[in-house]
Order: structure tokens, then C-alpha cells, then sequence
């Protein structure tokens, strides 16, 4: 049975390939562009719970996998659909939850555009002649019960009849599907080409909970060339800037008048209390690092989901030991334009240009600043230092370092 599919999935890929009418187009030629027509269109949601830093590694994962594709020979013509950002779990402002938001509010599409074929999902609708945009086909993805089965982790996928959907894509109304597959799933993310050519006529094919799939190769040329891609919305960038170039004196990429601090609080403050400091300890560490790493500096910026209450109590602390510190504080016509989102990426550049930076083991928000100050060429000791718990071990950072 197994040999079969395989032989299945073997002869859909090479007819697939071979016929432009079925969407696919030669790379080396304008005719990719050109077919309009004949454009695919590659959808994907991720598990409604997952942050804003986390749904980026999960676009990366599906951007690097067309792009791939695209290098080997042939090409396809997929075009993959930016689902818009919808009513996420850390977005408490009521701008950032009524409506959905496209991705061109928060990054620069044309710098997306430039590594992988991406569309925000405004340019498909625009696409259709009818009201009702409605998806070939739904891959709802699921984990294996047991990863490792026997000891060893391998790649897999089962097609199966139990799995639930809700219908949510992303606050849109008039967006439906034709017939939903359930699907275990365990590997990279390449491998679910493996489901697409089950239907080689498909024109329109969604993954739900798309952060299943793995990287292929986490951290290789092909990660950072896409990560580069990722440039934030230039109004965002010329706000953070702004902000650097008049409370934290630096108007240089590098900047050398200032440390930064992510201090990630509310859930991780309650989860994983063994990972992360008391205030106290924070303000004691924050302490000891200036002294040791950068003494000439007296300016700290602070990007935290904190308490109020919290944050003025940090604020005490470090400025009786001779420190002015800094936070970015929107104003309410700023949210509304930013949404929750913008003021986090804000909070981000700030922290990325910072002389020294020291994040919160194993967040996400932590993950995208490294990303950011290993682009900007700082020395990777300045970035991957973390907050550490006042009693236990306290493990160092995964260095990730880039590859150009």
C-alpha cells in the first residue's frame, strides 16, 4: 500500500510539473509572472493560543519551503496567502481585536515579496470575481500521539477521520472550503507537498495549524535570507528611531548609550517561575551586567508586558542605583495606527540597537531581538545574555549566530 502511494505521489509531482494548466510555470522564463490565470494559492492558520514572534517563525517555515521550491529546476507557481493577524491572544487593546489586520500594517511586503512569492489576502479576494472565496481543500494537521514511536522521531503523515475545524479564517465572513482532510502529521514542512500532489487540480489548498511542521534546516543561509526579508513597516522603523535618537541620545545603527532589558512577566511569571527572576533579582541583575560589561552607560530601556505596579517598582529600583530608565508608551492615536503589534515591534527595534541586551529565556519576543541584533552585526556576546532565576541553574542561550 505504502509503495503505491509513493508511486502515486511520484507520477502527480512530475504531471504536475509538466502542465501548465494544472499552475505551474518555467522559472527561467517571464511566463511565471505572466499566468496570471494560472496562479495557486497556498493558505495557512496557526493554533489560535500561539503569540505574534511565534506565527513569525511559522511564516518562515512555509516562506522558505516555496522559495526552496522554486530553485529546483521548474518552479511552482504557488503563491503563498498572508493570513491576516486576528484577535491574538496577547493583543489587549480593542484596535488590535475588531478587525482583521493585514501584514502590510506591520512589515514592509515588498521586502517579503523580494525572498518568497507572498499575497496578502486582500490580493486574492481582488482576484475573484465572486463574493465567496472558497478553498479547494483543508489539511487539518494534527500531532502523532507518540513522537518518538519505538525511540526514533520519523518523518510521517496518516490521512485520518477524526479531527474537528472550526470555521474561523482569520474574521472573515465569506471565505469557505469545498472538503476538509484530517491529517496526523510529523516532520518538515517540505514534506506536505507530499498532500498537495494527492490533487494535483487544486488551485486553492489550506493548512490548519501550521505550526506543526518543522523547519527543514533551522539557522542555514536559506533561514537568513529570509529572516533579512523581514524588514519591519518603515513607519514603525521611523518611529522606534525617532525615539532612540531623542531619549536614548544614539542616532547610529550601533548604539553605545544605552542597555536594553526584555522582561517578560504575566504568563512566564506564573508558568515557569523557575526560569526567570524576582524583581529584586532583576534589578540586581540588570545591575551587575552594567557594571561588568558596559559601566560607562546610565540609560536603561525596559520592553516588558509587566503590571504597572510592577514596572514603576523596577523603575524605583534601578534609578536609586543611579539609572534613568526608559519605556515606549504609545499614545492612543499611536496604538490605534500601530495596534498591539506595532507597539511591540517598536519595543523590539529599540532593544535590537541596543550596546548590550538581555532577554527572557525562551521567549519568543527574546528569540526575534536576537534575530535583529545578529543582522545589525552587533557581537554576539552583547546579545545572547538572559535574566536568570535567583536559586538553580541558570542555562546560556542557544547562540544562534547568522549566516550570511
Amino acid at each position: 500500500m505504502l509503495y503505491s502511494v509513493i508511486i502515486f505521489i511520484t507520477f502527480s509531482l512530475l504531471s504536475a510539473e509538466q502542465n501548465l494548466e494544472q499552475g505551474f510555470c518555467d522559472i527561467s522564463s517571464n511566463s511565471c509572472e505572466n499566468i496570471k490565470s494560472n496562479q495557486k494559492f497556498l493558505f495557512y492558520d496557526v493554533n489560535p493560543p500561539e503569540g505574534f514572534n511565534l506565527r513569525r517563525d511559522v511564516y518562515m517555515r512555509f516562506a522558505i519551503m516555496l522559495a526552496e521550491a522554486q530553485k529546483i529546476g521548474k518552479g511552482f507557481s504557488w503563491r503563498l496567502v498572508l493570513p491576516p493577524w486576528h484577535r491574538l491572544y496577547h493583543w489587549k487593546s480593542e484596535t488590535s481585536a475588531s478587525t482583521p489586520i493585514p501584514w502590510s500594517v506591520f512589515f514592509d511586503i515588498d521586502s517579503l515579496k523580494s525572498y518568497a512569492p507572498v499575497v496578502e489576502l486582500h490580493e486574492v479576494f481582488s482576484k475573484t470575481t465572486d463574493e465567496l472565496l472558497e478553498i479547494d481543500r483543508l489539511y487539518v494537521l494534527h500531532n502523532f500521539e507518540d513522537a518518538f514511536e519505538n525511540g526514533v522521531f520519523k518523518e510521517k503523515w496518516e490521512i485520518t477521520q477524526d479531527c474537528n475545524y472550526v470555521d474561523r479564517f482569520w474574521g472573515y465572513r465569506n471565505v469557505t472550503v469545498k472538503e476538509i482532510v484530517c491529517v496526523k502529521f510529523q516532520g518538515k514542512i517540505s514534506k506536505l507537498w507530499e498532500l498537495v500532489a494527492l490533487h494535483p487540480l487544486d488551485r486553492s489548498v489550506m493548512f490548519s495549524h501550521g505550526e506543526i511542521p518543522l523547519h527543514d534546516s533551522y539557522g542555514t543561509k536559506s533561514y537568513w535570507d529570509c529572516r533579512k526579508s523581514m524588514k519591519f513597516n518603515k513607519d514603525l522603523t521611523r518611529t522606534a528611531k525617532n525615539f532612540i535618537s531623542q531619549f536614548l541620545s544614539c542616532k547610529t545603527e550601533k548604539c553605545s548609550t544605552y542597555i536594553s532589558i526584555h522582561w517578560r512577566r504575566q504568563d512566564f511569571a506564573r508558568s515557569r517561575q523557575r526560569d526567570i527572576p524576582s524583581l529584586q533579582g532583576t534589578i540586581k541583575q540588570i545591575h551587575k551586567a552594567i557594571e561588568n560589561y558596559v559601566p560607562n552607560i546610565e540609560k536603561v530601556f525596559i520592553a516588558s508586558d509587566a503590571s504597572t505596579t510592577e514596572i514603576k517598582e523596577l523603575e524605583r529600583g534601578l534609578q536609586v542605583l543611579g539609572y534613568k530608565v526608559y519605556y515606549y508608551v504609545p499614545s492612543k492615536s499611536d496604538l490605534a495606527r500601530y495596534k498591539d503589534g506595532g507597539v511591540a515591534i517598536i519595543d523590539q527595534i529599540i532593544c535590537s540597537h541596543a550596546a548590550y541586551f538581555i532577554g527572557t529565556h525562551e521567549s519568543t519576543f527574546t528569540y526575534r531581538i536576537q534575530e535583529e541584533r545578529e543582522i545589525l552585526g552587533f557581537n554576539s556576546s552583547t546579545t545572547f545574555n538572559r535574566l536568570c532565576p535567583h536559586t538553580g541553574k541558570c542555562e546560556k542561550p542557544s547562540m544562534w549566530t547568522i549566516v550570511n
